[in-house]
């Protein structure tokens, strides 16, 4: 659980409860169990992908670190995935690493960042030819 202050004395979560956070997680991220209570393990890796999301975003976290959140999903799931974590950065409170420059399309600022130091900052709107070029170091600025 990524809400401890949510639950109950002692640290215990009531069955109500538990159902009633599992319910809001499952409709919010399209989980498809076969039931609410079937354990994440048994879920397709899509659905678990959605699951890591849901308890990553339980409490509203200032920072979501993300890595290859959508590697092996399906189309749908990642659509789900990369919306949520949109939606998390829309207060700000996104910070995502990717390698794929196809999730980094979802990005409204992207740091390119090199053995622990910033190299580059690309925002709004940019188009993968900045980007690689802002990775590789390349300065388009001289083109």
């Amino acid at each position: 659980m990524t809400v401890p202050h949510r639950l109950g004395q002692h640290g215990l979560i009531s069955t109500r409860r538990r159902t009633a956070l599992a319910g809001d997680a499952i409709e919010r991220l399209d989980i498809v169990p076969r039931n609410p209570a079937q354990p994440a393990a048994d879920l397709s890796g899509g659905n678990q992908q959605k699951v890591v999301m849901a308890r990553a975003i339980a409490d509203d976290p200032r920072v979501l670190v993300l890595m290859s959140p959508t590697a092996g999903v399906d189309v749908k799931s990642k659509q789900t995935l990369m919306g949520t974590a949109v939606e998390a950065a829309s207060g700000d409170a996104a910070c995502c690493r990717h390698r794929r420059l196809d999730d980094l399309r979802y990005c409204h600022r992207v740091v390119i960042m090199f053995r622990g130091e910033v190299v580059g900052e690309l925002r709004d709107t940019w188009d993968d030819h900045e980007l690689v070029a802002a990775m590789e170091g390349v300065d388009l600025s001289n083109d």
